[in-house]
C-alpha cells in the first residue's frame, strides 16, 4: 500500500485542528462509498459505479492514498465503458486497500 506522507503532513500542518475530522470524515464517506459501490455493482449500474469510484478516487488522492486512488480509477474507466465483468475482483482490491488506508490513517494520525 502506497500513502504518500508528504501529502498527509502538509494538510495535517494547513488544516491544524480540521485534520482529525478530515481523516474521519474521509473514512466515514470512503465506507460509505464502498457499500454504495457493491450495490452499484450487483444491480449492474455502470453509471453509478463511475460515479461513486470517480468520488473515491479523488478523495484519496487528495490525502495521498495512492494505491487506492489507482484501483478506483481502474473501476471507473472500466464502468465508463460498460464493462463490469470484472467489477466485484476490482471492488475487492479497492476494500483490501481502504481497509489497510484506515488502519494506517487512524494509527499515525
Amino acid at each position: 500500500m502506497t500513502i504518500d506522507m508528504n501529502t498527509l503532513n502538509e494538510l495535517k500542518e494547513i488544516m491544524e485542528d480540521d485534520f482529525d475530522e478530515l481523516i474521519a470524515i474521509f473514512i466515514s464517506d470512503g465506507q460509505a462509498q464502498i457499500e454504495d459501490l457493491k450495490k452499484a455493482i450487483d444491480a449492474s449500474n455502470s453509471d453509478d459505479v463511475r460515479r461513486i469510484a470517480h468520488t473515491l478516487k479523488g478523495s484519496s488522492a487528495n490525502l495521498g492514498v495512492i494505491d487506492l486512488s489507482e484501483s478506483c480509477k481502474i473501476l471507473e474507466y472500466k464502468a465508463a465503458e460498460g464493462v463490469l465483468e470484472d467489477a466485484n475482483e476490482l471492488l475487492e482490491n479497492i476494500v483490501s486497500n481502504f481497509i489497510e488506508t484506515k488502519n494506517t490513517l487512524e494509527e499515525n494520525f
